[in-house]
């Protein structure tokens, strides 16, 4: 397990300095910028305060805390800031951030490369970026330059929110375009440029080829020279570059109680602005001996804009909040490991995580009491197949690939769940499942010592049946430390009607399809639309749904009650997840596989073992079914997956880690995507829609334009997870919103 290297407090030298997230900045003002003066009034318009006095007040050195969030180790999620414009570097890792995840087809790739020793990235005849913009920089940018080399002669025109600049003319090698931007192009918050041009694609580095190898971009600002070399770090030092009148800007969730610390040079002072769309701005100067509280944003996205007043280098530029670093600890290992996995199962039915939910679940109740949970979990498919290969192998589906169909788990190329258990030793293994594509032929069965699957093995489907068979299981082989798998399908349709509940539930005479059931053929058909129903045959719907809600918790509780008769509950940990939840027509939609909507990707983990998860204890960092299998070996002693891209989830529990959001991550068949990060969700179809679901839990009002903040920073994140996903590992990379050192310094090595 790779702890977060971020230098603590104590390591930092004297002059810390906190960073905190400040509005969108920028402007046209001359000289060198401060705080107040390159502020910009924010994407929302809203008034900015004057610039900040060179002889203001610094802060007293900060008492001890720890940092949460590395400016230098998230260097690929800064936007850099030259003489009030945006600079963006193709040749960087951070170019992920503009390249809208992929979508349209035809985005600026994140594949960056050295071109005569300069780093650049290629274009082809198209390509696109999404760049972020405050209000003063929208106002105030007449120019876009480019710095690229042409393989030839051709032309340049760049389509600004669709309106076309006049062209530029190419010629064969390095040079500088100063394009005319159409008056009123630009906009404060989210800007979409499309470079178009008329040169045919040449080889322009080795095993490169392109239109041309762009170096930076400038939107505004004092001009760049023209041969400029944009340089952010030192990686010798691990320090943030920030030449006088130039800075960078982040987009981040400033930490209750949370103050800026860093460390400049002598004589070295960086004037700092921190805006959110609500709250009174953070304005202040980082220099040898200073700190910034942010305190007054805490809980907050904002943007935060750092500009030096002369040549700068930072260290230690990191977010923090009081107190030493929680340390997890892990005093002793558990005999036995469960998993027990409910289909369908709604995170927003279980009263844990949504005290209004109308089912009854005290069995969850009475587990979560002796379990730590996890209220920002997401499955990473939306349906059996491609959320079971996740949970099984720990990576996301653009890896396993099992989004096609046809597809089967191949356990040569990833290390499964059941192999990566029978490796670490010592562990018999059992599973029992009703879920129909839970089996050896779709690669699942494969590694057990013992597997059934009863909607083809025969045994009853039932949560009751299970139990019984689970039970049955351990009463003969629970002599000898044990992993077993349980699959219940209760909460997949057919819904049965269950009492006393249903009668709880749906207390209006019914005599319509669905009096004793919802089948699943009749539910298919309804889906397909092929079926005509009534608004009462829906509610009837929901009510069986959640009378199996209410069953299936009673059922899991009993077989944790038989755990504790055969004194087999203080041994073993116990995870409790589902593989998706379900649509019940919030969308005019029924069932899963259909979207990436809160109702289907947001699932219940709760895991039980006191030793290494607190009792009772809600965990509201993001965290994501993959992280499932890396807990498992994690628990036992066991050495990593090396294929898995998940993390364990014992440091979160015990605090570790904890103090910055986390992001939760799914995918519709790679079609599309979704992130959470804290309340904020993000939908992601090469457009982007924002949702604040602690305001909005169904997901109807798209607020990305009222909050221009919050929807960049988890486009930041998102972008960036889905260029890189492919290598991405927790363990190694941190997570989409908050990086490890090694992230940048692996991309940046990559670089030829």
């Amino acid at each position: 397990m790779m702890a977060l290297s971020i230098p603590s407090v104590t390591g930092l030298v004297s002059g810390l300095a906190l960073l905190c997230c400040a509005a969108c900045g920028g402007g046209d003002e001359k000289g060198p910028p401060t705080a107040g003066s390159r502020g910009a009034a924010g994407q929302s318009g809203k008034a900015e305060p004057g610039p900040t006095k060179p002889d203001a007040p610094r802060a007293p050195p900060p008492a001890e805390g720890h940092p949460v969030y590395n400016l230098y180790d998230n260097r690929a999620l800064a936007h850099v800031q030259r003489g009030g414009g945006l600079v963006v570097l193709p040749g960087v890792p951070g170019i992920a951030k503009y390249t809208r995840f992929g979508r349209p087809r035809a985005p600026f790739p994140a594949e960056p490369a050295r071109v005569d020793g300069k780093p650049a990235g290629f274009s082809g005849t198209q390509a696109t970026l999404d760049v972020p913009l405050s209000d003063a920089q929208a106002k105030a940018a007449t120019t876009l330059r480019v710095r690229l080399k042409a393989p030839g002669a051709g032309k340049l025109t760049v389509f600004v929110n669709q309106k076309a600049t006049p062209p530029g003319t190419l010629v064969a090698g390095w040079q500088t375009l100063g394009l005319a931007v159409p008056a009123g192009a630009l906009k404060g918050g989210e800007n979409n440029l499309r470079f178009s041009y008329s040169g045919k694609p040449q080889t322009l580095a080795p095993g490169k080829t392109g239109a041309a190898a762009v170096q930076w971009i400038q939107i505004g600002g004092e001009p760049l020279a023209d041969d400029a070399d944009v340089v952010l770090h030192d990686p010798a030092k691990k320090a943030l570059l920030l030449p006088k009148g130039g800075g960078l800007a982040y987009y981040v969730m400033v930490p209750e109680k949370g103050r800026l610390a860093g460390a400049t040079g002598p004589g070295c002072e960086i004037d700092v602005g921190v805006r959110a769309e609500t709250g009174t701005p953070v304005t202040g100067t980082l220099g040898p001996a200073a700190a910034i509280d942010l305190s007054a944003l805490g809980g907050r996205v904002a943007r935060l804009e750092l500009i030096a007043r002369s040549d700068c280098a930072l260290t230690g530029a990191a977010l923090e909040v009081p107190g030493p670093a929680p340390e997890a600890k892990r005093p002793q290992k558990p005999r036995n490991l469960i998993l027990w996995i409910n289909d369908s199962l709604r995170r927003d039915r279980v009263r844990l995580f949504n005290p209004k939910a109308r089912p009854e679940s005290p069995g969850y109740d009475a587990f979560a009491k002796e379990a730590t949970a996890f209220s920002s979990a997401y499955v990473q498919g939306n349906e059996s197949r491609a959320s079971h290969a996740s949970i099984w192998s720990a990576v996301v589906p653009y890896v396993h690939q099992m989004i096609k169909d046809g597809r089967r788990l191949d356990p040569k190329k990833l290390e499964t769940l059941p192999r990566a258990l029978k490796r670490a030793g010592g562990l018999f293994l059992g599973g029992i499942s009703a879920n129909g594509y839970i089996t050896s032929k779709m690669g699942f069965g494969d590694g057990w010592d013992t597997y059934r699957n009863n909607i083809h093995d025969g045994g009853g489907l039932s949560a009751a049946d299970l139990v019984r068979h689970a039970e049955e299981w351990i009463e003969k082989n629970g002599s000898k430390p044990f992993f077993l798998y349980v699959g219940a399908i209760d909460t997949h349709v057919s819904w049965n009607a269950h009492k006393p509940w249903i009668d709880q539930y749906d207390t209006k005479p019914y005599t319509g399809p669905f009096t004793k059931s919802a089948n699943g053929k009749l539910i298919d058909q309804v889906a397909q639309g092929k079926k005509k129903i009534t608004d009462r045959d829906k509610e009837r719907a929901r009510a069986l749904y959640d009378s199996n809600v209410s069953f299936a918790s009673e059922q899991f509780w009993k077989f944790c009650e038989f755990l504790k008769e055969k004194k087999l509950w203080d041994d073993t940990l116990i995870v409790m997840t589902a593989d998706h939840g379900d649509e019940q027509w919030e969308h005019g939609r029924v069932g899963h596989g259909g979207s990436s909507r809160e109702t289907l990707v947001g699932v219940p983990i709760l895991v039980h073992y006191p030793p290494l998860f607190p009792n009772g204890k809600m965990v509201p960092e993001g965290v994501d079914t993959i992280d499932i299998l890396p807990t498992f070996l994690d628990a036992i002693g066991a050495e990593p997956s090396k294929t898995a891209q998940g993390e364990s989830l014992i440091d979160l529990a015990q605090g570790a880690g904890q103090g910055y959001p986390r992001p939760a991550f799914s995918t519709h068949y790679e079609l599309h995507w979704v992130m959470r990060l804290g309340p904020w969700k993000l939908r992601a179809l090469g457009t982007s829609e924002l949702y604040d679901l602690a305001n909005d839990p169904l997901e109807e009002d798209d607020i990305h334009a009222k909050r221009p903040n919050e929807h960049r920073l988890l486009i930041d994140a998102l972008s960036t997870f889905i260029a890189y996903q492919k290598d991405w590992k927790k363990p190694r990379w941190g997570v989409a919103s908050n990086h490890r050192p090694a992230l940048s310094d692996d991309l940046e090595a990559k670089i030829q």
